[in-house]
């Protein structure tokens, strides 16, 4: 039986923690290659989207919320990070039903958008989610500020006010 569990990342353990780390470490292998967590590489996310079937995880998406700048304006954002679907139960809606789910726990604190970085972004348009035309300003791993153009960084409007595209400042780092 197929079952969505919502955890703060600092309550997963047991059986759960080690499902969830074994799919981060086999979808992003690059993040976190010296001790293998991805979460201790890109950082915990408020909550953990955790698909599991029995004792099977197969799927995740991290949600963070962060305040940060548009333009002279400071936002509440989500962001999305580890989206990831064991490579047996892609194409089947589970990413969808993830980010559905993130999109509704937003909406409900009256968050007006998400953002991601997409390695594939034609995966999110069905989402809701749109290419970003505006730069983002973020710090890198190494404590280095930059600012650029990722042609994969997405947004999903998810109440009536529009995007901005205006210069998006992270006020920290990506996830």
């Amino acid at each position: 039986m197929i079952e969505l569990l919502e955890v703060r990342a600092g309550d997963l353990e047991g059986d759960l923690a080690s499902g969830v780390h074994r799919l981060l470490s086999r979808a992003f292998p690059e993040d976190g290659p010296n001790d293998g967590d991805y979460y201790r590489a890109v950082g915990r996310p408020d909550m953990a989207m955790i698909l599991r079937d029995g004792s099977v995880v197969f799927g995740h998406l991290g949600l963070y919320t962060r305040r940060v700048r548009i333009g002279v304006e400071n936002v509440e954002i989500g962001m999305l990070g580890g989206i990831a679907i064991a490579p047996d139960r892609r194409l089947t809606g589970h990413s969808r039903a993830l980010i559905q789910r993130a999109h509704q726990r937003l909406a409900e604190r009256q968050i007006p958008f998400s953002i991601l970085f997409a390695h594939e972004p034609r995966i999110y348009q069905g989402c809701g989610y749109r290419l970003m035309q505006n730069a983002t300003h973020f710090i890198e791993p190494d404590g280095t500020p930059n600012t650029l153009v990722y042609r994969g960084s997405m947004y999903a409007e998810l109440s009536s006010t529009r995007w901005p595209n205006q210069l998006l400042d992270l006020c920290g780092r990506t996830v």
